[in-house]
């Protein structure tokens, strides 16, 4: 078992090595969204796929030949004896199941885990019904008094009512592209995978890019429908607070406002470039001979 987790913790980082060094900077946001997706699940799958093709031309056994010790004046009697001294096979290893111990202690995990995750969904629930709300094209919006909070959650955007008149445009168009694509979801879906991996720091990673890349979406497609100067001046007016909830989506969080203005300047990248995607082309054939 600790050999099949150090196989899938060794697998995310090499996947989170190629997204950081060849994809992250690309404007390809659906083709990341589906990498960064698809990857973790791969990692779970990968150390269960045998091709034996691979398997046929790289032996699962190996032979290694120890020299000869003879002890005092006693020498084997037959040639067997002889070449069980001097030979050792080497089998492939099976996943053993886990100890009593280590089950118990993931379980435990698992529960706290669950139990931050239902604390989420209340605090969530909270807000709801302590804030005024009003449907707007089918979109829930909840009015929050004494802040200037901005986020949402699946159909629902929170907005503080400190809130200038402004900003509320801003931030409804943010907020409205986070619900047409469903970008709640995959948070949900990490949020899972933490629930299950509470002892993989890579999960948390890859949830945080999912966030940094769902911003960049949400604001791709603002830009495309006002003016994208005075869009990310409206990013530095101001530093919203925001819920510290892993799983909606702050319209501000002020430790990434830098690098959603840069990518909002970056021209959109070649189509030439979606090659790069190829690269896990080889990373896949070498996780498999392995």
């Amino acid at each position: 078992m600790i050999h099949y987790i150090v196989q899938i913790l060794a697998f995310q980082l090499l996947f989170l090595v190629i997204y950081d060094v060849f994809l992250k900077k690309e404007t390809f946001f659906n083709w990341n969204r589906a990498y960064l997706l698809i990857t973790p699940i791969l990692s779970f799958v990968l150390p269960f796929i045998k091709i034996n093709a691979i398997r046929e031309t790289i032996p699962s056994e190996y032979i290694v030949t120890l020299p000869e010790i003879f002890l005092g004046d006693a020498v084997p009697e037959s040639v067997l004896e002889q070449r069980a001294l001097r030979e050792v096979i080497i089998s492939g290893v099976e996943i053993a199941p886990a100890a009593p111990w280590m089950t118990l202690l993931w379980l435990s995990g698992v529960v706290i885990s669950t139990a931050l995750f239902a604390y989420k969904i209340i605090k969530i629930q909270r807000l709801k019904r302590i804030g005024s709300s009003y449907q707007k094209d089918k979109i829930n919006i909840v009015t929050l008094s004494n802040t200037d909070t901005a986020f949402s959650f699946f159909n629902t955007i929170f907005l503080g009512e400190t809130l200038s008149e402004k900003q509320r445009e801003n931030i409804l168009l943010h907020e409205r592209i986070h619900i047409k694509e469903h970008h709640s979801f995959d948070m949900l879906f990490f949020e899972i995978l933490r629930i299950v991996c509470w002892f993989n720091p890579l999960v948390y990673i890859y949830q945080n890019k999912m966030m940094m890349l769902q911003e960049y979406t949400a604001d791709a497609k603002v830009v495309s429908q006002k003016d994208k100067k005075e869009y990310y001046q409206g990013l530095l007016s101001q530093v919203f607070q925001t819920e510290s909830i892993s799983f909606i989506n702050p319209f501000f969080n002020h430790s990434i406002i830098k690098k959603r203005i840069v990518m909002l300047q970056k021209t959109k990248s070649k189509q030439i470039l979606k090659a790069k995607y190829l690269f896990l082309i080889p990373a896949l054939f070498s996780i498999l001979v392995y």
